[in-house]
């Protein structure tokens, strides 16, 4: 009959596991604040994308001729809004023809008798954690409750509305000879810094921005907090 061999079966001891339980410890210490600002980006990137959707909707549809004049429009409902109008080639002819030229106000884009103003497209943020701000002051964010920007096809009839045209100007890659209020900074609400005139921002926080031009060119920038200005994504 065959012997069978003993197997030296040897467990853990307690010192092993408090050292194994101790080196778990630190990597998740070391990786938890890691993971956590890498959510904080995806969750404002991801509002941002939202954002410049949003912009790329309104001048698609201008540049197709589906709508001449299209307003976005920063709303004063809770939780923030966002909301993209057109008007038909007979209502923008009817403003041109009028005593003034559009102005990109409420007005321009309220039904009439006979002319037709449509949503296009929407989005509701979470006011509890984003904030899309416009002209900020004295280092706090202000939200762009009741901005709007125009777009027309070939810009004649380009404007910026309410907190959208009072903002500061801003340079882009270095380039301070050339500064503009065209964008709105995305932000985190927890962020105590989102000024984009000051270049301040909150280093915990990674701070996104949405510039436009009045022929329809939309690019994404997020904040570099190592040269200290926009990287386009």
């Amino acid at each position: 009959m065959p012997v069978q061999q003993k197997q030296n079966i040897k467990g853990f001891t307690l010192l092993e596991l408090l050292v194994i339980v101790a080196i778990i410890s630190v990597l998740a210490g070391i990786g938890f604040p890691q993971f956590n600002k890498w959510q904080r980006d995806r969750e404002i990137r991801v509002q941002a994308e939202k954002i410049t959707n949003l912009f790329t909707t309104a001048t698609t549809q201008v540049e197709r001729g589906a709508y001449p004049y299209v307003r976005i429009e920063f709303a004063t409902t809770s939780p923030g809004q966002i909301i993209v109008k057109g008007i038909t080639q007979d209502l923008l002819s009817k403003k041109i023809n009028g005593p003034t030229d559009p102005a990109c106000s409420v007005a321009d884009f309220t039904n009439a008798s006979n002319y037709q103003v449509d949503e296009i497209a929407s989005h509701t943020l979470n006011d509890k954690t984003y904030i899309p701000t416009l002209a900020p002051k004295a280092g706090q964010t202000s939200v762009g409750s009741g901005g709007a920007i125009c777009f027309s096809k070939g810009g004649k009839y380009f404007k910026q509305h309410g907190s959208a045209d009072l903002q500061g100007n801003i340079g882009f890659d270095n380039n301070t000879s050339a500064p503009t209020n065209n964008y709105v900074t995305v932000c985190h609400l927890s962020s105590s810094k989102c000024d984009a005139v000051s270049k301040s921002f909150d280093d915990d926080y990674p701070t996104y921005l949405v510039r436009y031009s009045r022929f329809g060119l939309i690019t994404k920038y997020k904040w570099n907090i190592k040269t200290l200005d926009w990287s386009s994504q």
